[in-house]
């Protein structure tokens, strides 16, 4: 008996071990800014909108060295945002929704730096309403905008389009698609179908975990292993049968996506904001790469979009390229690839200078 007392004596030492190293790690990054869970709330037919836990302060740090640390507040609806919403009954301005993804909820910069931010403060006689959250495609900026109406009647809506991945569908036509909880999909013909979620109880519990945050929201482990083993978001092939999909999936998107924004244009002014080719520009080409599907995807939804009643279009691509050939700044970060205080910073005077000329 005595190989199994030396076992269970080796196992309880392991065991110590570890339970005293996981303790020392805990301790070490509660002491860093390391970021914090934005805390999905749960999405199903009862509450059937994507958002944050409200009313908080968020640290959110960039990479894994701590170099890139922003303080976010989440406000009473739960998106990134220092102003508080207010219902149509009580409103004293008419409100712009601007709708979008990661470049709208900008958790790479203080709130105030946000380009919707920078134009809430340009436009005095309007509140602006930001509405976004990382991974939100066309069908969820529909899903957004139905909820803006519902709640606070814009008079304008500013919808940011910055990139094309082959999620969009939930019905898959023609890519597998990558159903993310929470958010909502194109039907195979039509109609917005809503994936529920739910934080289980060890998401819930991991979410208070400063070292788990770390490694999942920080130096995002995941997101890496999906890459090395290759179930991840992959690039375009511009060279490929995948490239032919991506413009069929895209234009069907494009086509539903400019269907609700007809529905949207009958009783609201709409403008829909086209992120630059920024590669191009850094690269010197003097327009933009029209081997890349996702600029021919662009370049159509803008053209098609032009012919609908209260809805304009501005095509960031040569503002950014003026500005880059006056000043020689980039719009991203070198690590990371979304807007930082600069791009916002242009992005808003194209708006506000539109939004003062229309005249709304």
């Amino acid at each position: 008996m005595n190989w199994i007392k030396k076992i269970a004596g080796s196992f309880s030492y392991v065991l110590f071990l570890v339970i005293m190293v996981s303790v020392l790690l805990e301790i070490i990054f509660r002491i860093l800014p390391t970021s914090d869970s934005l805390m999905i709330k749960p999405v199903n037919a009862e509450n059937p909108i994507l958002k944050y836990t409200e009313n908080r302060e968020v640290t959110k740090q960039i990479g894994f060295n701590f170099q890139h640390i922003t303080i976010k507040r989440i406000n009473n609806y739960g998106y990134a945002s220092d102003k508080e919403f207010q219902e149509a009954a009580i409103q004293t301005k008419p409100v712009i929704a601007v709708i979008g993804d990661a470049y709208v909820e900008a958790l790479q910069l203080k709130n105030k730096d946000a380009f919707h931010a920078i134009l809430d403060e340009n436009l005095e006689n309007y509140d602006v309403y930001p509405m976004g959250i990382n991974g939100s495609e066309m069908p969820q900026y529909l899903a957004f905008a139905k909820y803006a109406a519902d709640r606070f009647d814009p008079k304008l809506y500013v919808f940011l389009i910055t990139q094309y991945f082959d999620n969009s569908f939930y019905d898959e036509p023609i890519y597998s698609a990558i159903k993310a909880p929470g958010f909502h999909y194109f039907g195979k013909t039509t109609g917005l179908n809503l994936v529920n979620y739910e934080p289980s109880f060890i998401k819930n519990l991991l979410r208070r975990s400063a070292f788990l945050r770390y490694i999942y929201l920080d130096l995002k482990l995941t997101s890496q292993l999906k890459k090395v083993f290759g179930s991840g978001v992959k690039a375009v092939d511009n060279n490929s049968n995948k490239s032919k999909e991506f413009l069929e999936a895209g234009r069907i998107a494009n086509e539903r996506f400019l269907q609700g924004i007809t529905e949207i244009s009958l009783s609201s002014n709409i403008i829909i904001l086209l992120d630059a080719d920024r590669e191009a520009i850094y690269s010197g080409l003097d327009k933009k790469d029209m081997n890349n599907p996702i600029n021919i995807l662009f370049d159509e939804l803008g053209t098609s979009a032009k012919f609908i009643p209260n809805v304009d279009v501005i095509d960031l691509h040569n503002i950014f390229k003026g500005d880059y050939v006056s000043n020689n700044k980039e719009f991203n970060y070198d690590y990371d690839i979304h807007w930082n205080e600069h791009g916002h910073t242009v992005a808003a005077r194209a708006l506000t200078d539109k939004i003062n000329a229309l005249n709304f």
